[in-house]
């Protein structure tokens, strides 16, 4: 029975793209086209696609930036084939790097592209399952703890949204709502808790603000404090649940409420929006430890925004 997998071709040589269509259309593919690398990312943003194959050498967007914006935008979880006439080594280290998953030469030998195609898409059914298996769970939960002095290496948003990518299904709409929540949640916690940060300091440029973090950070006190996430997803409520808790010492969140609750974001301090944008983006918002730990959860249905708020 022909695999009716659904494939994305990316050159901007007609020939070589028409000649890709029907071969891959006689092995039983689905074949979409693109002749650039833009049209190529506005179709992968609109159509869900199983592998992409596209030049590296392209005017414009070329196949080394098409790949880096996939994979900011997709992470691991579609698989691109490069093509090239040349591989040099500084090429084969960067595409290895963005996360190429295959590479073909030109002239393209057909029956090392079919196999190649097979492969990743066998890996990617396996992928799927794992997904499929995290879907039909009644309740999934993840926790973690991070100390103060490792925090600052990663960005907890970006990994966030490979989990919640990668095993759950999850509309990009609410999943972009939820990855803003968890930047503010972490954010505040690190700054305003862990690092107490004075409003003097948060108004710093970056390069002054880093230097200001790296010397707080020498104090072992600070750079020994804990940041816990945690969060829970409900699949048969369909719901969210995401904690974030740290060592500060906590500060007058019932104000901030009431802020929140009677005036517009824009004329919300600086330092007050982070709470603003959790109350009108989540479904509930909660404090707790004085303040120490925050709490929302959200809805992973369409968002039906609330008319009271």
């Amino acid at each position: 029975m022909p695999d009716r997998r659904k494939i994305l071709i990316v050159d901007d040589s007609i020939a070589i793209v028409n000649s890709l269509e029907a071969i891959l259309g006689v092995s039983g593919y689905q074949v979409e086209t693109a002749y650039n690398g833009s049209d190529a990312l506005r179709k992968i943003h609109q159509n869900n696609y199983d592998l992409v194959i596209c030049d590296i050498e392209m005017p414009g967007i070329s196949g080394l930036e098409f790949l880096s914006r996939v994979r900011e935008d997709f992470d691991d979880n579609l698989d691109v084939i490069l093509m090239t006439g040349y591989l040099e080594h500084d090429y084969f280290i960067e595409a290895i790097r963005l996360g190429a998953s295959d590479f073909i030469r030109k002239p393209i030998d057909t029956k090392q592209m079919i196999n190649s195609i097979r492969e990743l898409l066998f890996r990617k059914r396996s992928r799927d399952d794992v997904s499929e298996f995290y879907c039909h769970l009644d309740k999934a939960s993840f926790s973690f703890d991070i100390s103060a002095e490792h925090f600052s290496k990663f960005t907890i948003s970006k990994i966030f949204s490979s989990y919640l990518r990668q095993y759950f299904k999850i509309d990009p709409m609410v999943l972009n709502e939820l990855l803003i929540c968890v930047d503010e949640m972490v954010y505040n916690a690190y700054i305003h808790g862990t690092l107490e940060l004075s409003i003097r300091e948060r108004a710093l440029t970056q390069e002054e603000l880093h230097l200001v973090i790296d010397e707080k950070l020498q104090d072992p006190k600070i750079a020994k404090r804990k940041m816990h996430l945690v969060f829970e997803i409900d699949n048969e409520q369909q719901m969210i649940e995401i904690g974030v808790s740290d060592d500060g010492n906590g500060f007058d969140y019932p104000s901030w409420i009431n802020t929140v609750q009677t005036e517009q974001i824009l004329d919300i301090k600086e330092h007050g929006r982070g709470i603003a944008m959790l109350y009108h983006l989540s479904d509930e918002l909660s404090f707790d430890n004085e303040g120490k730990s925050v709490k929302i959860r959200k809805s992973l249905n369409m968002p039906v925004r609330n008319e009271n708020r």
